[in-house]
Parts: C-alpha cells; sequence; structure tokens
C-alpha cells in the first residue's frame, strides 16, 4: 500500500469513528475527540458535555462504547478518559449539533441561527460564525450566514485558534448542513502587540560625602 493510500485510508477511519461518536454519544453533548498512542494502549479522549452520561451506571456504558471501538474500529486495548467541557458555548461541535437539533424540530432557521449567536457571544467569544445551507425554506437550496465579533478564517491562527465544527438536520424538504466556527476569549493572536509604558528607573545614589580639596599649605 502507497503512502497516499494509507494516508486516504487512515483519514476515513477517523470520519467513521467521528460520525460513530456522534450518533453514539449525542445525548451527553459530544464534543470531539483525541486519539494518541501509548505503550500501554491506544488512549481515547472523549470531550462531552455531559460525562456523566457517557460513563453510565457502574461504568457500564464506557466499559460498552470501550468494546465496540475495539471491535468495530480496531483500537489497539482502548483506554477512554471522559473529560466535561466547562463552557459549551466554545465549543463549535456542540453548537453546530445544537443548531440541527432546533431544525430538526421545527424551529425556524433564523430563529435558530441569532439565537445560537447570541448565547455564543453572551459567554464571551471574541466572534462566531454559524452558515446553514440547504433546502431552509422552499425548493431550492441556498445558504444563510449569522456571525458576529471578530473571527480568523484564514492562516495557521484560524486552523489552530478558531473551534470548528459540522452537523447535518435532516428536515422534510431535505438534508439541511451547519457550520460553526467560534473563537474564544482567551487566544492570543500573532498580530497583537501589547506596548508597555516605559518605566523611568530612578537610581538613588547612597550618601558619599564629596570630597574636599585639601587646604593649602
Amino acid at each position: 500500500m502507497s503512502i497516499e493510500e494509507r494516508f486516504i485510508e487512515k483519514s476515513l477511519d477517523r470520519a467513521r469513528l467521528e460520525e460513530f461518536l456522534e450518533e453514539e454519544l449525542e445525548e451527553a453533548g459530544y464534543g470531539g475527540v483525541d486519539i494518541r498512542k501509548t505503550p500501554m494502549g491506544t488512549r481515547v479522549t472523549l470531550f462531552v458535555e455531559r460525562p456523566g452520561v457517557v460513563i453510565g451506571r457502574g461504568g457500564r456504558n464506557v466499559q460498552a462504547l470501550t468494546d465496540k471501538l475495539s471491535e468495530e474500529f480496531d483500537l489497539d486495548d482502548p483506554q477512554i478518559e471522559v473529560s466535561e467541557i466547562e463552557v459549551p458555548e466554545f465549543n463549535a461541535s456542540i453548537m453546530a449539533n445544537r443548531v440541527a437539533f432546533l431544525l430538526s424540530r421545527g424551529v425556524y432557521y433564523r430563529r435558530a441561527g441569532y439565537g445560537t449567536l447570541r448565547r455564543i457571544m453572551d459567554a464571551g467569544a471574541r466572534g462566531a460564525e454559524i452558515v446553514t445551507s440547504g433546502k431552509l425554506t422552499g425548493d431550492f437550496a441556498r445558504e444563510e450566514r449569522f456571525y458576529d465579533g471578530y473571527l480568523k478564517k484564514a492562516g495557521k491562527s484560524a486552523s489552530e485558534l478558531v473551534s470548528t465544527g459540522q452537523a447535518v438536520a435532516e428536515l422534510p424538504a431535505g438534508t439541511v448542513g451547519v457550520k460553526v466556527r467560534i473563537m474564544p476569549p482567551d487566544v492570543q493572536l500573532p498580530d497583537e502587540i501589547e506596548v508597555k509604558e516605559r518605566e523611568e528607573i530612578v537610581e538613588e545614589e547612597e550618601g558619599v560625602e564629596e570630597e574636599r580639596p585639601e587646604e593649602a599649605l
């Protein structure tokens, strides 16, 4: 297998895993996963809004999920860690799923978009963007964008500092896609420079007696 084929296969496996976790942990408020290979196996960190739903009574749910990851996705000795998302409004995946949920419940797309955007900005985000695309009202598909604040959309800052998430809403007229981008309040952008006022340093001279010229003989 070539490097290109191996890369594509690895990306497809990751996409299938993400889709599985989104469906399996929908009630827990799934917000993402981090997978790392360790000498003891595969450490899987799940970021969710409600950890108790993932763990279950006596750890039954998390054990069942561990078995599925091992059998269906061929992960080597998966060890699941559950991390609670303290501020879900800064997680784009959770907010995208929330918009999709509102749309699937019949909420008007403008109300769902602006309401979610207001919730994100009220939490303190620097900027956010919500894009819905599909047959929102009529027979023709279109795209609607809701945005506020400051948001990086290109470059290294956009890929590393901006949270991105996607979700899908199944409506009677067809499928509607939801994309969300959020810039948290605590990010430090490379082009932001803080200028500090120069502090004058006053050196206090220790008391030194001035030398008096010797008296003439």
